[in-house]
């Protein structure tokens, strides 16, 4: 009959088992990882020294300090976290290749989406992203587009009724006559709104508003006002009276404000503060 109580007994031998002491599983361990063999250090390949061979600011190498040889299980963990970022590039390169759209889309909201920044986060970690997550991805940057084309539908909209047609016959001619009298850059100033010519693109001209800063609210193009956002309600209106009549919109400037409409110099003499431009503005621009 076999003693249970007896642990030292296989009850199929009913001999006495043999237990391996830590130290003998120790050594074990140690000869499988390569026992007394030492291998070149990978961080400083066998050197011994680390640091920057411009400086010269050497110092012993901390993985191996400074012996430039490791054990086989240190070269082998060393080797396997280089394998591991091999292959974890591979897996990046592999699935942005197959969906470029979808990174692109990511990386393009993620400074103020957090479910595309936790995503980008997970493909960072682990080189792809699971069918679940594509899906919600897809969904998400679905809404994201569905939503910025309903706020720009809004903004058309609103912007629509500040744009119209403005008759910038009168206004064009002036800038030509300037233009031909030798103004690089001509500029025409009325009591709110500034106008002068696009230098990359002939015959747009962009229309600045003082009230707003001197912000950009629109420019006449073919005749046609497009305002911005940015563009007060009236400014449609205010662009028609000046296309009207440009000579009083600028004289109405100079006496208003002492400065000319033409170049926003002080008005000085008697006559021109009378007149609302000086002589030299009203030759080249012919007004």
């Amino acid at each position: 009959m076999i003693d249970f109580a007896d642990f030292d007994t296989d009850p199929n031998t009913s001999a006495p088992v043999v237990r391996e002491t830590a130290e003998a599983i120790r050594a074990a361990a140690h000869l499988a990882n390569g026992g007394d063999a030492l291998f070149p250090c990978p961080k400083c390949k066998g050197s011994g020294q680390w640091g920057s061979a411009r400086s010269y600011d050497w110092k012993a190498c901390f993985a191996c300090k400074g012996k430039g040889k490791v054990s086989k299980g240190v070269a082998a963990a060393a080797k396997g976290k280089v394998t591991k970022a091999v292959n974890l590039a591979e897996r990046k390169a592999e699935f942005a290749s197959a969906n470029p759209a979808l990174m692109a889309g990511l990386r393009e909201i993620s400074s103020w989406h957090n479910f595309a920044r936790e995503l980008l986060g997970k493909f960072e970690e682990y080189g792809t992203l699971t069918d679940g997550q594509v899906v919600a991805a897809l969904a998400s940057l679905a809404k994201v587009k569905e939503a910025q084309a309903a706020r720009a539908a809004a903004r058309s909209a609103e912007n629509a009724g500040k744009s119209g047609e403005v008759g910038v016959d009168r206004i064009t001619a002036l800038f030509a006559t300037a233009t031909a009298a030798g103004l690089k850059k001509p500029v025409f100033r009325t009591s709110r709104l500034v106008i002068k010519p696009a230098k990359q693109h002939p015959g747009t001209l962009y229309v600045t508003d003082k009230a707003l800063a001197g912000a950009y609210v629109g420019k006449i193009v073919a005749g046609k006002f497009e305002a911005r956002r940015e563009a007060a309600p009236d400014t449609l209106a205010l662009l028609c009276a000046i296309a009207t009549d440009p000579m009083k919109a600028a004289t109405d400037y100079g006496r208003s404000t002492g400065e000319c409409g033409c170049c926003g110099r002080e008005l000085t003499d008697p006559e021109s503060v009378k007149a609302g431009i000086g002589p030299i503005c009203a030759t080249k621009w012919g007004i």
